[in-house]
């Protein structure tokens, strides 16, 4: 989970385009920060708050590229051993304010909640085959033809 921050755009839904840069705040991670591209979004900025290689947890918040209403974004991945398996948790914490936050916050929370559980498919799909999913595959697809 932890390594594959830097390149989520290879197996995550949504991103077009990731990078990490800055030097790593955090024993194991390979930066402190990412640049996400995200179509409606643009390029969003992240900063790595807690990534702990022993108990399996990766924390970042968005800290540039969000509309203005939204004043805080974090960000909170979780492995957790059951039995043969892995339970993948993410939780995302936002506030907002004013009134475009209090009508476009629900909004958000709903598309936000259908993304999580694509997303953590996604990852599903690339740990246990090495491939990206099905979905993220036709993302892939479409974007390159759009480069073209």
């Amino acid at each position: 989970m932890g390594n594959q921050f830097t390149t989520a755009y290879k197996w995550a839904r949504g991103l077009t385009h990731s990078e990490g840069f800055g030097k790593p705040k955090f024993e194991g991670a390979a930066c402190s920060n990412r640049t996400c591209e995200v179509p409606g979004f643009g390029t969003i900025q992240e900063d790595i708050k807690n990534f702990d290689t022993n108990n399996y947890v990766l924390a970042y918040e968005v800290v540039k590229g969000f509309p203005g209403f939204i004043t805080s974004a974090v960000n909170t991945w979780s492995l957790e051993r059951k039995g043969s398996n892995t339970l993948v948790s993410m939780h995302m914490k936002m506030q907002t304010k004013g009134f475009k936050g209090a009508i476009m916050g629900p909004m958000m929370k709903m598309q936000l909640k259908k993304t999580v559980t694509g997303v953590i498919d996604d990852l599903r799909v690339f740990v246990e085959t090495g491939n990206p999913s099905d979905y993220k595959q036709k993302e892939l697809t479409k974007n390159r033809k759009k480069a073209a």
